[in-house]
């Protein structure tokens, strides 16, 4: 089997890369799935809560900028990569365990805090934690899905996020009005602490794909020569350009879409809460759901244009989300901000199979750390950011509709990011026709 790019080994576990998945795989799956339901849960919570929070406790839009997206966001970036690392090397299920049990504990704790500070401490605690799970749990994920499956794994993983950003939305937007953010806080954190016991006690470790092989394994590459081996691969070069720009353009807008609502349309946190969330997690279960699917049989005939399907999807999110936030009506911002969402939702599943089946097993974790790196801390910390900073310079200018216009502005990097989406869609089908041919004179299977 031809060797990815970078110098990384295929994949090699008992039956191939078409081995059908083990009820093991399927229900570890279902366990992660379940914490990343949890931690997007806890993340996004404040997000329906910003307007009372900034109320409560007298912030500006640049601090609800920083709380929701700059100080989470670099701080779970920043200690992704030396997390993964360690995921490289132990037990990811104790690390899971631990990482679930702490972000939900310091969830609650944000609801007792009295100022600016406390509040961010608390959220940059979370933030610690939520580091954990995804590059932790892509490793097992690579353990334990053969690469034809892969793509349509993670997009089930990712399904869970969506579920919780419906729940975060709709009940935190609902206990906020029938109590207060803290009460939402508070209870919100609950259900992680609970989640621990289920991972400590039912889910096993799987066996690490490189210790099967039959050649003793080679020790484990420094992060420097990971960054390296990634470095040297345009296709990724794109993804990472096209993922951060996705993640700025993603992370102002759900950070400040409630927002825009409360102050456009004068509704409560608990209307907007159900109706706003059940929009961006049905829109978020499609997308994802048919990014996995459709990534997965376009990946079987030709790799490269699942990353054009990606594309394509982030390119029809342009028009609808500045329309979205020109909408007169509430029911029309809801239908465009849907068909918005879906198509950037496409990108979960096609983008880190990708990632995975280019990187060698030893480096998964770090790989996908080092991934979430440069998106969510160049990404991710610097959308909620900027539309806040944006949003007050404006306000400050004497502008009517300030938030609206940043949010607009916020187009720019979508359409962006869709052109690097197909420009690694064409680096990847370049290196597939010059792939080498196997032997007898067929043409060897692309690196993918």
């Amino acid at each position: 089997m031809t060797a990815p790019l970078g110098g990384a080994p295929a994949d090699e576990r008992a039956g191939g890369d078409e081995a059908p998945p083990t009820r093991l795989a399927w229900y570890t799956l279902g366990v992660l799935t379940i914490a990343y339901t949890v931690s997007l849960v806890d993340r996004k919570l404040p997000f329906i809560l910003a307007d009372s929070i900034k109320r409560d406790l007298n912030l500006s839009d640049t601090q609800l900028g920083l709380v929701t997206g700059a100080m989470f966001a670099i701080v779970y970036a920043t200690v992704a990569v030396p997390i993964a690392t360690l995921a490289d090397r132990t037990s990811r299920k104790r690390l899971i365990a631990a990482a679930v049990f702490a972000w939900s504990a310091l969830t609650a704790a944000g609801g007792l805090a009295q100022n600016f500070w406390q509040l961010a401490s608390t959220r940059m605690g979370v933030a610690v934690g939520e580091s954990v799970l995804t590059p932790s749990g892509h490793s097992m994920i690579a353990d334990l899905f053969a690469n034809r499956y892969r793509a349509r794994a993670i997009a089930i993983y990712f399904l869970g996020g969506q579920l919780g950003i419906l729940i975060g939305l709709a009940v935190g937007g609902w206990i906020n009005e029938m109590a207060d953010w803290r009460v939402a806080m508070l209870l919100l954190g609950v259900p992680g602490i609970l989640l621990t016991l289920l991972i400590v006690f039912t889910l096993k470790e799987p066996t690490r794909i490189e210790r099967q092989k039959k050649a003793a394994a080679e020790p484990s590459p420094p992060v420097l020569q990971v960054i390296w081996m990634m470095a040297r691969q345009p296709t990724l070069i794109h993804l990472v350009i096209a993922s951060t720009l996705a993640s700025a353009a993603s992370g102002g807008l759900q950070a400040f879409l409630p927002s825009h609502v409360v102050r456009t349309f004068h509704m409560g946190t608990a209307s907007i809460g159900l109706t706003y969330g059940l929009a961006m997690g049905l829109a978020g279960f499609t997308g994802v759901l048919l990014g996995g699917v459709v990534g997965d049989w376009l990946r079987r005939k030709s790799p490269w244009k699942a990353l054009g399907f990606v594309g394509i999807g982030e390119a029809i999110g342009v028009p609808c989300i500045a329309l979205a936030v020109l909408a007169p009506s509430y029911p029309l911002f809801l239908v465009l901000v849907f068909l918005s969402h879906t198509g950037g939702s496409f990108s979960t599943g096609p983008t880190y199979a990708t990632l995975q089946s280019l990187m060698r097993s030893s480096t998964h974790a770090r790989a996908t750390a080092i991934f979430l790196f440069c998106v969510s801390g160049m990404g991710l910390a610097m959308g909620p950011l900027v539309t806040g900073m944006m949003s007050d310079a404006m306000s400050s200018m004497g502008a009517q509709a300030s938030l609206q216009t940043a949010l607009l502005i916020l187009a720019i990097p979508k359409l962006w990011a869709s052109a690097h989406y197909m420009l690694s869609a064409w680096c990847l089908r370049r290196h597939d026709r010059v792939a080498e041919p196997a032997p007898g004179g067929e043409r060897g299977e692309a690196p993918i």
